[in-house]
């Protein structure tokens, strides 16, 4: 990209007759957009935008973002491929979502629509309208998996609907899981704030991994192959013996030999 790497974002419409300006947008509508063109830019890289310069101009809501060469680059093989509208399995899951709102609100809105506009050579301008048809092609990007994963349990239950909120240990991300409540019931077992393998379905997505829609099938047995506690007491005596060694590893190849 060219250009100071700059692209426009462009919300067209009206709000009761009167058309959609930098003057005239509601402070939610406002928000929403805005917040969408920063999760559309910073993908799920999650790119930091610090360095992304933007201007508010005028012709409809037009916002156009200046970006650094990192975040340009990043950018630039979606963009390419937003010239078909097959693409939704192929485009980052995050730029797919927003593009998927985008075209949900249009289709429900004859007045509304948006743009995306690459300034530099060689992109094509893509428009979200009701006319449009972005969808997922020949690849699909969430699959069907059973999966175990392995965490801390910091809440589980609900009134309506019955889940597990799981740390993962891996991350630390929470992810949340469906259960069927009577399952979560007939646990005689207290499992909350503990460490627990759970064996799910889900979805996953195959370029990044990302897990949705996951589902309980049951908790699975779980006993460490250590004692954690004698773990602790090892390693406190460990440190004081190697106190006085400076470099532990070093001393260690020095008596290997090098």
């Amino acid at each position: 990209m060219n250009e100071n790497n700059a692209i426009e974002f462009v919300l067209h419409g009206k709000v009761e007759g009167q058309e959609i300006t930098p003057r005239t947008i509601g402070l939610s509508q406002f928000n929403e957009f805005n917040l969408q063109v920063e999760q559309f830019i910073s993908g799920s890289q999650k790119l930091k935008l610090d360095q992304v310069h933007v201007e508010i101009a005028e012709s409809s809501y037009l916002l156009r973002a200046l970006l650094p060469l990192v975040v340009a680059t990043s950018l630039e093989p979606d963009l390419k491929l937003m010239a078909r509208q097959d693409v939704l399995g192929e485009l980052d899951i995050r730029r797919a979502e927003v593009v998927q709102k985008w075209q949900a609100r249009a289709k429900n809105n004859p007045d509304l629509y948006y743009e995306v506009r690459p300034q530099g050579e060689g992109f094509a301008k893509v428009r979200i309208s009701r006319e449009s048809d972005y969808r997922v092609g020949e690849i699909v990007p969430w699959v069907a998996a059973e999966k175990y994963l392995f965490g801390e349990i910091t809440d589980m239950g609900g009134t309506q609907k019955a889940n597990i909120h799981l740390k993962l240990d891996r991350g630390g991300k929470i992810l949340l899981v469906g259960a069927a409540q009577g399952y979560l019931r007939d646990q005689s077992e207290n499992r909350l704030y503990h460490k627990a393998l759970l064996h799910v379905r889900a979805e996953q997505h195959y370029k990044t991994g990302e897990l949705r829609n996951v589902h309980l099938i049951g908790f699975m047995d779980y006993q460490p192959a250590y004692d954690e506690a004698a773990l602790d007491r090892f390693a406190a005596k460990g440190a004081t013996a190697w106190a006085d060694v400076p470099d532990a590893a070093k001393w260690v190849r020095e008596a290997r030999g090098g």
